[in-house]
């Protein structure tokens, strides 16, 4: 499979026939070929613009726009290290959220429902798992956020991800690290209520999850233990949960197609388990066909700036081609990719 260029930036969204991206500090919407469809917004002060406009600084510092939905009533939730803006459809500022712990959710860790509801989950380092965890949740198009649910200390390190599944119309929460704190939820109810799916091992570790039809797929994210990572299947009838194939590194990436085509992707963060120093694609087909369609090697920058990782916007389930944007690898820096076959 052949991928090409179409910009340099992260892409965050996939809306119709918009790709929503940032550039430091900037977002805007562009077509397949790049050319840019939207106006262009701005957000953050001179200093954090500046620093966020150079590569380096910006991953080292953690800096830019991680976040980004398109509300129903026309404005953005945009979400910088430490807190959360709400933009009018003219890209004012018009709500901040802060005060939540960590600098910002996991790659999967802010999701939104048709009716416009907003989830968002703290991610923290919280090595000793000495700090509760929180899930919030909007129904104002992000004016104010409320605590719905909160792990104790010791219970989860962090939230990796809260995805909404089209398909049964409920929401999906995995939590992380270590194998007491790895759990698979959902609620039936937008959030007031969870149930466990599975939990206790590995296995169970992910950054987030793809549906189909059938199933729901994820890459495992067990980097800072020795245990290998494998791309799981889990049966929408039975839960019954299937090892499908076993892959070089932790999971960082993951998304799907219109048509159920399934993709997943590892990264590069120096756990011992890692099986070289690639970024590694991997596609699964209906009927469960594997094969790694792509890899990237990671740059000549320390880890500490950013791990080589390959992430998917939200929305790829309304495409046919896949995109992704490159980060802390070779050749394309951080840069959006686009399936030209």
């Amino acid at each position: 499979m052949q991928y090409r260029k179409i910009c340099h930036g992260r892409a965050l969204f996939v809306q119709e026939n918009k790709i929503w991206l940032a550039q430091g500090l900037d977002f805007f919407a562009i077509n397949a070929v790049g050319e840019r469809v939207s106006p262009k917004y701005s957000v953050g002060k001179f200093t954090d613009r500046f620093f966020s406009s150079i590569r380096l600084s910006r991953q080292l510092l953690r800096l830019g726009i991680h976040h980004l939905l398109p509300l129903n009533n026309g404005g953005f939730l945009v979400v910088l290290k430490k807190k959360t803006l709400t933009l009018d459809q003219e890209g004012n500022v018009i709500s901040i959220f802060s005060g939540y712990r960590g600098n910002k959710p996991g790659h999967r860790g802010v999701c939104m429902t048709p009716d416009g509801t907003i989830f968002f989950g703290e991610y923290t380092i919280n090595i000793n798992n000495d700090n509760p965890t929180s899930l919030y949740r909007s129904t104002d198009n992000g004016l104010s956020f409320q605590n719905i649910l909160t792990f104790a200390k010791n219970e989860v390190r962090h939230i990796h991800f809260i995805q909404r599944d089209q398909f049964e119309n409920c929401l999906w929460m995995g939590t992380g690290d270590k194998d007491h704190e790895c759990r698979l939820m959902r609620s039936d109810d937008n959030g007031d209520t969870w149930q466990i799916i599975g939990a206790g091992s590995q296995l169970w570790r992910a950054v987030g999850i793809s549906f189909t039809a059938d199933a729901i797929y994820w890459g495992t994210d067990a980097g800072s233990v020795s245990d290998p990572n494998y791309i799981m299947k889990m049966d929408r009838n039975t839960w019954r949960l299937t090892k499908i194939q076993e892959v070089q590194g932790p999971c960082h990436g993951n998304g799907v197609l219109a048509d159920g085509t399934v993709y997943v992707s590892t990264g590069v963060e120096g756990g011992e388990n890692e099986q070289d120093r690639c970024a590694h694609l991997w596609q699964i087909q209906p009927y469960d066909r594997v094969q790694e369609v792509y890899e990237m090697k990671k740059d000549i920058f320390p880890l500490i700036v950013q791990y080589g990782v390959m992430r998917f916007p939200n929305g790829t389930e309304n495409m046919n081609c896949i995109i992704f944007t490159t980060m802390g690898l070779k050749k394309f820096g951080e840069a959006v990719l686009i399936n030209v076959d």
